[in-house]
């Protein structure tokens, strides 16, 4: 097979290390902006849905280290 055959060289001399959290990248301000194409359409009333929910977000939490 060709792909067995191929040989890649990668430079990482100004690669910057992997940012492996969330927190990470919000303070590293690092977003990944999702195409409108792939955003899904709204359907419903969002209040609507989440007042006739069975399961109740209670509270949430957004950590910046």
């Amino acid at each position: 097979m060709a792909a067995n055959l191929a040989v890649v060289d990668y430079n990482i001399e100004n690669m910057e290390p992997p940012i492996l959290s969330v927190e990470e990248a919000i303070r590293k301000s690092s977003f990944f902006e999702v195409p409108s194409f792939i955003q899904p359409k709204q359907v419903g009333d969002f209040s609507e849905g989440m007042g006739e929910a069975n399961h109740k977000i209670l509270s949430a939490e957004v950590l910046y280290t």
